[in-house]
């Protein structure tokens, strides 16, 4: 090229250059966009590549054995395949072991609470009087925590407290203990229950273990979840459970324990307040697992395992089993709408049951026996300061010092506990309002709001 040749090159450069840099603002813009939209392609295209590397390096998914239902049998409430099913897998599902009285019982106490819900929807502030915010996301309909505390039991007329009785007095603690393979010097607690409904919402958290809002005991303590289905949830119409079959003890499990920020990951002494647990705690939200390690998300979806449910059916998996919601279906909300205009709604009732040496987290939480009492573990509500904590008790020490916040159900329940339920029936409306604040500590406010909320509820 001659200097000429170099100089006009110089001052004609070439046209959608001139156009993007120095032109028709129309060709300029179009030529932004289209530089823009092959930067984009070419990062997720690296992203992508990352991705299956990622996940390459997992190794191939297991092979999964059938989706069996086992058939309760009261002469050996866990056999020899029941109990290798739950080691290899971390779940069981099994048939017939509620009987229909205390299924109905359950039933009617469960629609009450429903109806209590439809009621406080009902009450809620509607147009202005709401104010300009956004509905808040819900996973569930309905969210009962502590349900064995609501009344007083009656010990001549357990089924006055239907809750309470297949939490406690059921064969539900026996099986659950025996897939600890607890001993008789042992102990076995009920650590929290809750009941949930899943409605329409197509929100889900992702999948995700029980952190200790929802599970209140330290890491390294084992436990088994007794999921109680109070409606059938056949697959195709969703609303039921998904367990990330022989996640508890895959190679992977500790990667995905901190990008969700599980109880692993938590200080030793515990967060010191609701501000320091949502800036400091590791990882990227408790459901928020297909965004922040793709390579594990696609992994536990290919090891998904969801039960054909009838109501009754009670799954039993292991406490660092990943899990999460299944959404209902779409085109089966249409089609019930186009029938008889009836809204889904799938009704479950989960006790998780831990050794009575589990020990009581310390530091800022939601734990209702921690709020009542600063020394089961970490502060008082009734104290102002943010770092007076205590070494943590276990759920066998905190019924001896106070009351039985974890009620014994192995080797067999205690009625000496049972008869101080009196006084942590009469604590639980205090307590109740005192949970929901802090659990309202908990949303944070502001735009980054949406990746963090999720984290406690």
């Amino acid at each position: 090229m001659t200097s000429e040749e170099d100089a006009g090159y110089e001052k004609q450069p070439a046209s959608w250059l001139r156009y993007v840099a120095l032109g028709d603002s129309m060709m300029a813009l179009a030529g932004s966009f289209l530089l823009l939209v092959v930067s984009v392609a070419v990062a997720l295209s690296l992203d992508q590549q990352v991705v299956d590397e990622q996940y390459l390096k997992l190794g191939p998914p297991p092979k999964l054995g059938p989706a069996r239902i086992f058939e309760f049998q009261k002469t050996q409430l866990v056999s020899t395949e029941m109990r290798r099913a739950f080691e290899k897998d971390g779940v069981i599902a099994v048939r017939g072991l509620i009987d229909q009285d205390s299924l109905n019982l359950l039933d009617a106490a469960s629609m009450k609470l429903i109806h209590d819900q439809q009621e406080k929807e009902r009450l809620k502030p509607r147009g202005a009087l709401s104010g300009n915010r956004r509905p808040r996301k819900r996973q569930f309909y309905a969210t009962n925590h502590s349900l064995i505390f609501q009344q007083t039991p009656d010990l001549q007329d357990i089924d006055k407290t239907p809750f309470l009785k297949v939490a406690l007095v059921s064969d539900i603690p026996k099986i659950a203990a025996l897939l600890l393979q607890l001993d008789q010097n042992e102990t076995l607690r009920v650590m929290r229950d809750i009941f949930l409904a899943k409605d329409e919402e197509q929100f889900i958290c992702g999948w995700h273990v029980d952190d200790t809002g929802f599970w209140p005991a330290t890491a390294e303590a084992p436990g088994v979840n007794a999921w109680i289905a109070l409606d059938d949830m056949p697959p195709e119409e969703g609303g039921g459970f998904a367990l990330a079959v022989g996640s508890h003890a895959a190679t992977w499990r500790e990667e995905a324990y901190n990008v969700t920020g599980s109880t692993h990951t938590f200080p030793k002494d515990g967060f010191r307040s609701a501000s320091d647990m949502l800036e400091n705690r590791m990882g990227s939200g408790t459901c928020n697992i297909q965004t922040s390690a793709n390579h594990i998300y696609r992994r536990m979806e290919e090891t998904k395992r969801v039960y054909n449910i009838k109501k009754g059916d009670i799954i039993f998996c292991e406490r660092w089993l990943f899990h999460r919601t299944v959404p209902f279906d779409r085109e089966a909300i249409k089609r019930r709408i186009a029938v008889d205009g009836e809204p889904f709604l799938s009704r479950r009732y989960s006790v998780r049951y831990g050794p009575g040496s589990s020990t009581i987290p310390k530091g800022w939480g939601t734990e209702i026996s921690v709020l009542w009492d600063k020394t089961n573990g970490t502060l008082s509500l009734h104290s102002t300061l943010t770092y007076d904590y205590v070494a943590g008790l276990t759920a066998d020490e905190v019924a001896t010092r106070d009351v039985p916040w974890y009620p014994k159900v192995w080797p067999d329940t205690s009625n000496e506990e049972l008869a101080k339920f009196e006084a942590i029936v009469a604590r639980m409306p205090m307590l109740t309002k005192q949970f929901e604040v802090r659990r309202k500590q908990l949303r944070p406010k502001g735009p980054d709001s949406s990746g963090k909320t999720s984290r406690q509820q």
